[in-house]
């Protein structure tokens, strides 16, 4: 009796330790953005965290602080972390705006683009971004 339950307890830790892998884990990347503007480019720290959601889905959420205070940017993007990614994301606030992203991976660091969808469904690109390792 004594040795199944040793069993059982030995057998219930390795699932828990094992979980989060399955899961897999949420990868948060610190780096940079710029807002190219006519009256001055306006350039700011940039935090995303990726979410994994299905085999090279993602969810991400991008925080940072603009003209009014901290906002956080959500939605999905597809692709590697290690490789080229983009993504569709929608800003936070009254006044919902749609922006996609694109980019990839050298040396574990990510350089990119961003732009928003006008009105018309066109994209206007807006700056460039920049991620690495939040270590």
């Amino acid at each position: 009796m004594t040795r199944r339950i040793r069993w059982f307890a030995l057998l219930g830790a390795l699932v828990l330790v094992a979980l989060p892998g399955f899961a897999g884990d949420d990868v948060t990347l610190e780096g940079g953005f710029v807002w190219e503007r006519d009256d001055g480019n306006h350039d700011g720290d940039l935090k995303a965290i990726f979410s994994p959601t299905g085999d090279g889905e993602w969810s991400v959420a991008f925080h940072f602080d603009w003209e009014d205070g901290p906002h956080v940017y959500t939605g999905n993007c597809s692709g590697s972390l290690d490789g080229e990614l983009t993504g569709d994301i929608k800003s936070d606030g009254d006044g919902e705006m749609k922006f996609k992203f694109s980019g990839s991976f050298e040396d574990g660091a990510f350089s990119g683009t961003h732009g928003f969808v006008t009105e018309e469904g066109d994209i206007k690109q807006a700056g460039t971004l920049t991620l690495g390792s939040a270590d």
